[in-house]
């Protein structure tokens, strides 16, 4: 979902030539992933726990492995 949302954002910038858009895209996807994203798997991680993690193990978090 945040990388759609990222892609999304960088293909407007790109096609309305907005370098602004373009350079405020590097801040807000890091905001979105150690403001969001760590903290929504801490939460999970306590949540649901071993089934969580194992999820987690499986299936990489922005499309690609760690």
């Amino acid at each position: 979902m945040y990388l759609g949302l990222a892609m999304f954002v960088l293909g407007v910038g790109v096609a309305m030539g907005s370098a602004w858009t373009l350079a405020m895209l590097v801040p807000a996807a890091l905001v979105l992933h150690y403001g969001v994203v760590l903290r929504e798997e801490r939460y999970l991680e306590e949540r649901f726990g071993e089934d969580y993690r194992a999820l987690k193990a499986r299936v990489p978090r922005y499309g690609w492995r760690r």
